[in-house]
């Protein structure tokens, strides 16, 4: 398995922000709608948690389902086998 890069194309390959777990988040929509800056900075994104780590946003709804699985970034880098597996919003980066 390889770390995922923090970059503009896997953020755009994400889908985080659809996540039930994230779907209520008041924190999560604020970044949403927030204009991005360069270069791209992981409290500035609502995703791509298995390359940055725990959100920064505490209002995640954990007992909702993950779609880590489903994630175009979780099958190309193999993240099935990665520890953690799922919840990187909660758990930390992939490694």
């Amino acid at each position: 398995m390889t770390a995922v890069p923090f970059t503009r194309e896997k953020v755009n390959q994400c889908i985080c922000p659809s996540c039930p777990v994230e779907s209520k988040s008041q924190c999560t929509a604020a970044l949403l709608s927030a204009p991005k800056q360069e270069p791209l900075k992981p409290a500035d994104v609502p995703g791509l948690f298995c390359s940055s780590g725990k959100a920064a946003c505490q209002d995640l709804d954990f007992k909702k389902d993950c779609i880590c699985i489903a994630c175009p970034v979780y099958m190309q880098y193999k993240l099935a086998q990665s520890k953690p597996k799922l919840y990187f919003c909660r758990q930390g980066a992939a490694a």
